[in-house]
């Protein structure tokens, strides 16, 4: 036992040996992309200011009616260090100038994640998703997914806020054709179908972009059909029904899930320790980002 502590001592500041020496020379650990990911996320944390932090958890809008020449303008009014953008501009123009200043201009020159909301197509245009479950063809809307994210990534967008896969059983809620369906299962089949068509095998490559599942959970259940309201949603409902399509959609490897803009039973989605924690971490074995959305705690 004494052997394998001194063993593993041993390793150990050798690591830290060769880690200072790379700072020696100019070689930030958290810049180097030999190192283990794990290990330079954890030196770029320890070397950022609280208000650095807070901005990385920030999400801006560009490209919006922005002027063609006046790109200038329209970047000058956002922080060197935001986290991410929802980005509205089809050109990678104003994305390489946005991401310039992120780089050079920030301290630590954290580059921005840019998202766009690619739901049923981004130049080329497929039905909206109620009809693409009507066609109960999984892998043909895998196949639409995958030239979304070549086109969306082409463009400049690494990140889509979708597929959306509230289970909807009430008619009056306007945001119906936009998942799969009342049927869980449904959602849950066309959701690992479009995480796989966005992501690939090889998320890192050019034209893959990320997924993120949303509304992560019991957003189809607001009251009265009413938008961005309050759910009533007992444990076994939540599991039977609303639960089931993110758990798929996570198995299938999505990259990121967003909160939902309503409460459960009095709890903020955004907040809910249950469903993020304990459900989605812990039960799940979910390690990547979860995109937390500010309205509910305004609501």
């Amino acid at each position: 036992m004494k052997k394998k502590v001194f063993m593993y001592g041993l390793c150990l500041l050798g690591t830290l040996c060769t880690l200072s020496a790379k700072e020696k020379k100019g070689q930030l650990l958290y810049k180097d992309a030999k190192v283990p990911v794990e290990q330079r996320v954890e030196d770029l944390l320890s070397r950022m200011t609280l208000e650095e932090k807070v901005l990385q958890l920030n999400q801006y809008t560009l490209g919006r009616n922005t002027n063609v020449n006046n790109i200038g303008e329209a970047v000058k009014e956002i922080p060197a260090e935001i986290g991410s953008l929802i980005y509205f501009d089809r050109t990678p123009n104003l994305r390489n100038h946005m991401q310039k200043k992120a780089v050079e201009e920030s301290r630590l020159g954290i580059p921005v994640l840019f998202g766009y909301d690619a739901i049923h197509g981004f130049r080329t245009i497929y039905p909206i998703s109620l009809g693409q479950a009507c066609s109960w063809n999984p892998e043909l809307v895998e196949q639409a997914c995958a030239v979304s994210a070549q086109e969306a990534r082409m463009s400049g967008v690494d990140w889509t806020f979708s597929p959306m896969i509230d289970v909807a059983r009430d008619p009056r809620w306007g945001r119906v054709a936009e998942g799969y369906g009342e049927d869980p299962y449904t959602n849950g089949v066309f959701a690992a179908a479009s995480v796989r068509g966005y992501q690939g095998d090889d998320l890192s490559a050019e034209d893959r972009i990320a997924a993120c599942l949303k509304h992560y959970v019991g957003y189809g259940a607001s009251e009265a059909g009413r938008d961005y309201v309050y759910t009533e949603i007992s444990g076994q409902t939540l599991w039977d029904t609303y639960l089931l399509p993110y758990e798929m959609g996570v198995k299938a490897g999505a990259a990121t899930l967003m909160s939902s803009f309503n409460d459960i039973s009095g709890v903020p989605g955004s907040a809910n320790h249950y469903i993020m924690t304990e459900v989605l971490k812990e039960r799940w074995g979910h390690e990547a980002l979860l995109y937390p959305i500010g309205e509910p705690l305004s609501n």
